[in-house]
């Protein structure tokens, strides 16, 4: 019997072994680890939502006091303006996970021999729970290798290293938080925009298709080119405020606007001053406000849109990519291609001419898809006389536009869309690519695939 339990016993004491070693492995290493790193955390359970107030003060700056209103952190000292939410938001953050890296003194250090006496810097931030008292911390000379400073935290008598990061990163002068955000608006408000800058409106029209003037000239507009344009208006932002009062010369009282109106019967204007100095930019102030902002070179062209650029000039209405086959009807022929694989090619094959070049099917769709109208003309006064017409297919066959052509006239041809139901003069030179104007016939060799996976 007792020979028996001697590997019951050995297989026991393995096993208790063995669970106390995952234990420790598992569970109670880490956390003793994570205690270790929790305890040099400098304010530990800071909250920067229950965090209402931050007075930061640096050396050879003005202080900066910050504080919530309405929930939302503000300026105080040394101006009186919103702040950046999302940068005042990161100093809390940066604050909360401020750590000590090595305490050189325990206490009773002299406090000048760490540059503590007269701090570089200090960190004052106010919990919004009532009777909490407000904490510090001060910050010292940096270290001798310039990766940390020296540090102490009010009421604590010790003396430690934290990194230089932590210094810099709460340590911000007012113009480093200042919100910089132009205006806000919600851009499916926007109803229409005036552009004294670029000397056109675009307008929804009663079907909220947005429709944009530019006399003489008047075009639908490119919705999603108009979207894109409005969304990056509403996102205007400065990359510094000159001035919080309007005063001074930025050349504002010439200016020329841009004007929204939203649904609401909101009238938002903005205008545009002169050149920065020192540049890149532009000044530009908001109608009603007093900051004058100062915007970078590539929002400058932002507010200087031009009224081509939001017009949809587009002849045809159909995407490169989307398309499977097309077909060319000419008075001699019918020529047709589909996509296979990735790969184009006629069908039937065409007989290859000795030195031709291959024919490039995703030049001319793409040259088809892009034509740009040179003018529109009235179907019913001067009905089109179809010389050509092409019909691009998708999947499954669906017809996704086609294109009917007339005679050559005015530097350009008449073209017609179906799709678009519109009649205009386009580019001459849309159908001068194809194969010439016969019946295809078969090819003397096999076929060569052309303009093929090399595409995009």
């Amino acid at each position: 019997m007792n020979g028996a339990r001697g590997p019951r016993v050995a297989v026991g004491a393995a096993l208790v072994l063995g669970l106390v070693y995952w234990a420790w492995v598992g569970k109670i290493k880490p956390q003793r680890a994570q205690a270790a790193e929790d305890a040099k955390l400098l304010f530990k359970g800071l909250d920067p939502g229950n965090t209402n107030e931050i007075l930061l003060r640096k050396k050879g700056s003005a202080d900066v006091l910050l504080r919530k209103v309405g929930g939302l952190w503000r300026l105080i000292t040394p101006i009186e303006a919103p702040a950046d939410q999302t940068a005042v938001g990161g100093l809390v953050t940066e604050l909360a996970a401020a750590k000590r890296n090595e305490i050189i003194v325990d206490k009773g250090a002299d406090l000048r021999d760490f540059g503590l006496d007269q701090p570089s810097g200090e960190v004052t931030f106010k919990p919004s729970t009532p009777g909490a008292k407000a904490e510090v911390l001060f910050f010292g000379l940096d270290s001798p290798d310039g990766s940390q400073a020296y540090a102490v935290v009010d009421g604590k008598p010790a003396v430690f290293l934290t990194d230089l990061f932590v210094k810099n990163s709460v340590l911000k002068d007012a113009s480093d938080l200042r919100d910089k955000t132009v205006w806000t608006f919600n851009t499916s408000d926007v109803e229409a925009v005036r552009s004294d800058i670029g000397g056109f409106t675009v307008a929804r029209d009663k079907d909220g298709r947005w429709q944009v003037d530019a006399p003489p000239r008047r075009e639908p507009g490119k919705g999603t080119v108009v979207d894109a344009w409005l969304d990056d208006l509403s996102r205007l932002r400065a990359d510094s405020v000159p001035s919080e009062t309007g005063r001074g010369n930025f050349g504002l009282k010439r200016g020329r606007t841009l004007r929204l109106k939203l649904a609401n019967g909101t009238l938002l204007v903005l205008t545009e001053g002169g050149k920065a100095q020192p540049g890149p930019g532009i000044y530009v102030q908001v109608a009603g406000q007093g900051p004058v902002f100062q915007l970078p070179a590539n929002l400058a062209e932002t507010i200087e849109k031009k009224a081509l650029d939001l017009m949809d000039l587009n002849v045809f209405s159909f995407g490169t990519g989307d398309v499977a086959r097309f077909e060319v009807r000419r008075p001699k022929g019918t020529l047709s291609a589909v996509k296979t694989s990735g790969v184009w090619n006629w069908t039937p094959p065409l007989a290859a001419k000795p030195g031709a070049k291959p024919f490039d099917f995703y030049a001319f769709l793409s040259a088809m898809a892009n034509t740009q109208l040179l003018r529109r003309l009235d179907a019913k006064a001067a009905p089109l006389t179809p010389t050509a017409s092409v019909t691009f297919y998708g999947d499954d066959d669906v017809v996704l536009e086609k294109a009917v052509f007339g005679p050559r006239r005015d530097g350009g041809m008449v073209a017609s869309s179906l799709m678009k139901g519109q009649t205009v003069l386009a580019a001459a030179n849309l159908l001068d690519s194809l194969p010439p104007d016969a019946p295809n016939a078969p090819a003397a060799a096999a076929p060569v695939a052309v303009s093929g996976a090399a595409h995009p």
